[in-house]
């Protein structure tokens, strides 16, 4: 079953630089959903998203979504056959092989997230049209992001840069 919540309120914290979205559910349980503006460029960089209200959409699901990591299933100590058992490890930002497959992945799992555990209304006085007019996502911030995601996917996919990273980084002279 889907509870559908709808947000209340939307505001900011420019002090320690946070958007809060709240929302309630048809029983009028309320919640607040609270995470840092540069959110909004990280999901940009790490997903290669570009329209600043799917981002939003995403961030405001994933606090819905679960884990995909499988959890470790640890048998007995005392068995002459203990083991940890674990699954397959499901596509996430860091087992992806590319943005693409990262991006493909996540946004399944916050289509599944809309359609069999949350969802997240803005209802027509929009309140969301704050964060959208004031994303803050700017090209030079989602590059260098982008660029710490994809050395950190590198890393953790194959062990290491294939060259030592302030080569990498240099422009050659002409």
């Amino acid at each position: 079953m889907t509870t559908e919540y709808t947000i209340t309120d939307v505001g900011e914290d420019p002090h320690r630089d946070l958007w809060y979205v709240a929302y309630e559910d048809a029983a009028g349980e309320r919640h607040t959903h609270v995470f840092p503006k540069s959110t909004l460029e990280w999901r940009a960089a790490e997903y290669g998203l570009t329209d600043p209200a799917e981002i939003l959409d995403v961030i405001l699901h994933e606090a819905h979504t679960p884990d995909p990591r499988p959890r470790r299933v640890m048998r007995s100590l005392t068995s002459p056959t203990a083991h940890v058992k674990a699954e397959v490890e499901p596509v996430t930002l860091y087992t992806a092989t590319s943005t693409t497959q990262a991006r493909t992945a996540h946004l399944d799992r916050i289509r599944a997230t809309k359609t069999g555990r949350a969802r997240i209304v803005n209802p027509p006085s929009d309140p969301l049209a704050v964060i959208r007019a004031r994303h803050g996502i700017t090209a030079e911030g989602v590059r260098a992001k982008r660029e710490r995601v994809d050395v950190h996917r590198w890393n953790s996919l194959y062990g290491g840069l294939p060259v030592p990273v302030p080569s990498a980084l240099e422009v050659p002279r002409a």
